[in-house]
């Protein structure tokens, strides 16, 4: 499957059957983040899966819905 491809499963999903994670997040400075981190929980994955986002990029969860 390519990357631009849709697959079987977003073809058929529907928005109220959104997905849910487990994920953990870390800022890169308790008193005045710049940065904060997405991973998820578990130590073997956790050196090649996460994201870091720029405090300026990051849109609040109520504006997205």
């Amino acid at each position: 499957m390519s990357a631009i491809e849709p697959s079987e499963q977003s073809q058929s999903a529907h928005l109220e059957e959104l997905p849910q994670f487990d994920l953990e997040y870390l800022y890169d400075d308790d008193d005045s983040p710049t940065e904060v981190t997405v991973f998820a929980d578990d130590p073997e994955s956790l050196s090649t899966q996460w994201i870091t986002i720029d405090r300026d990029c990051a849109v609040p969860l109520e504006e997205v819905r």
